[in-house]
């Protein structure tokens, strides 16, 4: 009763549907809230992840028109190859692809992000800067090598599953070489196995009594979304070396709000704050809790939010 009294509570979408962006990419969108309010753009995480009403949530629906969609060969969206022209710079030029398809004004909109939704949002706002009135972030994930490194880095906390998972692929490769070669393969086998281990690492961060759970099913979006979320890390993201921080001049004008868990063992907070540091207009939370995402971050995230805009009188 609980479990669907949550989901019940949900908000529907005004309006939905599917945007062809070219390359053989349709991208599927929800738009909540006013129809007739100020517009929201927020960007989902992963890569590889996908758009869902709770993450509308964190606005008020009844002053602001929340935009969200599925990126490239992301969870509704339809790609005949998910990796033909998949990078960040795609996806923030489908942001506006999609805004034109919808007739909606390109202009003083609310950038929103968490995780690497939030590197897509800054990318966004330093391409589109004359566009955008606020940013909103939480969970920050810059995208530079030190920021991919934790995934091997983090066996300082976690040595045990890091030899686990080590134990699947071969010698010579990294954590994301070998799991990229096992979800591209084939054999069921090979994915199962992709997706009980690397699938499952990211969710043990932070976990005291962590373990790896064999799947009893595999599911094709569950694949394709490690499948993304590979690709991009062995490409680095297809990003320049401190790319974001090294553009946030562009962006000097523009408030940010970053909201982040103190013990984020996914994306350690020491990146959300050397994004404050360096912002000319930055406000910086950290909320006194552990995980990636938390209940506790999902409320500091929506009344700060709350605050900040209206401080800001959008």
């Amino acid at each position: 009763m609980k479990f669907f009294k949550f989901f019940s509570a949900l908000p529907a979408p005004f309006q939905e549907g599917f945007c062809p962006v070219g390359d053989g990419h349709e991208i599927h969108y929800m738009a909540f809230g006013n129809p007739k309010g100020k517009t929201v753009i927020r960007f989902h995480g992963g890569p590889g992840g996908g758009a869902s009403a709770h993450q509308a949530t964190a606005f008020d629906l009844k002053k602001y028109r929340v935009l969200l969609f599925d990126q490239r060969g992301c969870k509704l969206s339809t790609s005949k190859d998910i990796y033909r022209n998949n990078t960040p710079y795609a996806a923030a030029e489908d942001a506006i692809k999609l805004l034109k398809h919808l007739k909606w004004p390109i202009k003083n909109l609310i950038v929103a992000g968490s995780s690497y939704g939030a590197t897509l949002a800054l990318l966004f706002a330093e391409k589109y800067e004359k566009c955008v009135s606020a940013l909103v972030l939480s969970s920050v994930f810059l995208g530079r090598k030190e920021d991919l490194a934790w995934t091997e880095e983090s066996r300082l906390f976690y040595p045990d599953l890091t030899e686990e998972m080590r134990q699947k692929i071969k010698k010579n490769e990294s954590l994301a070489e070998g799991y990229f070669r096992l979800i591209s393969s084939d054999s069921y086998q090979n994915i199962q196995t992709a997706l009980s281990y690397y699938g499952q690492y990211e969710r043990n961060l932070g976990c005291l009594n962590p373990a790896f759970r064999p799947l009893k099913a595999v599911y094709d979006n569950d694949v394709r979304s490690l499948r993304i979320f590979l690709y991009y890390e062995v490409n680095h993201l297809f990003l320049k070396e401190n790319e974001i921080l090294n553009n946030l001049y562009k962006i000097k004008n523009i408030p940010l709000l970053i909201v982040h868990n103190r013990l984020d063992m996914t994306c350690p907070v020491a990146g959300a704050y050397q994004l404050a540091q360096q912002a000319e207009r930055a406000e910086l939370v950290i909320v006194p809790d552990l995980g990636h995402v938390s209940a506790k971050l999902q409320k500091v995230l929506k009344s700060r939010t709350n605050t900040f805009l209206k401080a800001l009188r959008l």
